[in-house]
């Protein structure tokens, strides 16, 4: 089973022009994420909803389902990145594609402000901005990313139950 989560869209954007892009990538579930997804769902532990989830960079060198908060290294920590934060209440559209039910992002904007940040090869989604909370899934990218100042990774995805097509 590929995971829940799969970044339909990814496009690295330099002076207007994507210089990179990949489609389709799918991600691991963490077992904690796993977890923190079946309490909310199942044991009505609502107080474990957060307000924002959010989504991030950064450059491990393999993902483990194992992985957690703490297994994410070598964030960037420069170059105006900042984790995304998405609603949990109003940030995701959910619709039925082909019978399945999606959870649909806006686009996910990073940008490199003032000097670049990376490198970076994987996408995580974790329900904090900081090191505390869960790390729900990670995707690897196929390449590893490097953001020059001015340049954005535009990122779209999609999480579902069923198995992501």
């Amino acid at each position: 089973w590929r995971g829940i989560l799969k970044i339909n869209k990814l496009s690295h954007v330099r002076n207007g022009k994507v210089i990179y892009s990949e489609d389709n990538i799918y991600n691991v579930l963490h077992q904690l994420g796993e977890s923190f997804l079946l309490s909310v769902c199942f044991a009505n532990d609502g107080s474990l909803l957060p307000s924002n989830y959010y989504f991030g960079l950064d450059n491990r060198t393999t993902i483990s389902i194992n992985d957690t908060i703490s297994s994410i290294t070598d964030e960037p920590t420069s170059g105006g990145y900042l984790r995304q934060p998405i609603s949990s209440n109003t940030g995701f559209t959910i619709a039925s594609f082909s019978g399945i039910f999606r959870a649909t992002t806006p686009t996910l904007i990073f940008t490199a402000t003032g000097a670049g940040f990376g490198p970076v090869k994987n996408l995580f989604m974790t329900t904090t901005s900081d090191n505390t909370g869960y790390l729900i899934s990670s995707a690897p990218l196929s390449n590893t990313v490097t953001l020059a100042s001015g340049d954005t990774l535009n990122l779209t995805m999609s999480l579902q139950l069923h198995d992501c097509p």
